[in-house]
């Protein structure tokens, strides 16, 4: 599995390829804002990027600034910033000139949709369970910012240096208000019905916000942690494998 050098900031993460034997395409998998202790028995993101791999897509993933160990504080901005040095990173490793499709799911998908709506070289974007706007974090910023310490992805005690433009950022980054720029592209929004995390009105919304083309699948008692749903997780690859990856349409 090669290992690539992501530069971001003044930080630099690790990121991980898995390749597929002749790829169709490069997918750079995202997570969201870790909760609880992590199973020893979950696969994770290296699981997902086999699945990929299998049905023909070299797979990206990483984590976070903040994250795991990662270095870095979480800030929105911050994980834009990240992912915008890994779609960078493909164009020096072996995925270079492949088609990018970018897969995010619950924050991670709110940071694709955000950041890939001014990024030009993705041909595609889906989530899992993504919200449509954080209102819950935002409302409270220094409760947020304390479950976040907590949480163990803000680590400097000094940090941010203005909370109110810590928490603008994600108000500003709101998924629902940059979804319509996804288009020409198309936009694949996947939420399970049981979701209590994120609940289901959250994919209305961002589906309401997209243009064509796009599509909203509902996966029924659908938990949060969709990666772990095979449902939604062939309904991801079922989507890609239809799409016409020829050249890169720029955002509107």
């Amino acid at each position: 599995m090669p290992t690539i050098a992501i530069r971001t900031d003044d930080l630099v993460l690790e990121g991980h390829l898995v390749l597929a034997t002749q790829p169709r395409a490069a997918v750079v998998l995202l997570h969201g804002i870790p909760g609880g202790q992590p199973d020893p028995a979950d696969p994770g993101y290296a699981g997902l990027a086999s699945t990929f791999a299998g049905r023909g897509y070299s797979a990206l993933h990483f984590d976070f600034r903040g994250v795991r160990g990662t270095a870095g504080d979480f800030s929105f901005d911050g994980w834009q910033q990240d992912l915008r040095a890994a779609l960078d990173a493909l164009d020096t490793a072996d995925t270079k000139g492949l088609p990018k499709i970018v897969v995010g799911s619950s924050a991670g998908g709110a940071v694709a949709i955000t950041t890939c709506s001014e990024r030009a070289d993705v041909v595609a974007v889906a989530t899992l369970a993504a919200p449509a706007s954080f209102e819950p974090l935002t409302g409270d910023v220094e409760t947020s910012l304390a479950r976040f310490r907590n949480l163990g992805i803000i680590h400097d005690p000094g940090f941010p240096n203005d909370p109110a433009e810590w928490g603008r950022e994600m108000t500003d980054g709101a998924p629902e208000r940059h979804a319509g720029r996804i288009s020409p592209r198309p936009l694949l929004i996947v939420h399970g019905d049981a979701d209590t995390v994120v609940p289901y009105p959250h994919a209305e919304r961002l589906f309401a916000a997209a243009r064509d083309p796009k599509e909203i699948i509902r996966i029924p008692a659908g938990a949060h942690q969709l990666r772990k749903d095979p449902r939604a997780v062939d309904a991801v690859l079922d989507w890609a494998d239809n799409l016409r990856l020829g050249a890169v349409a720029p955002p509107v």
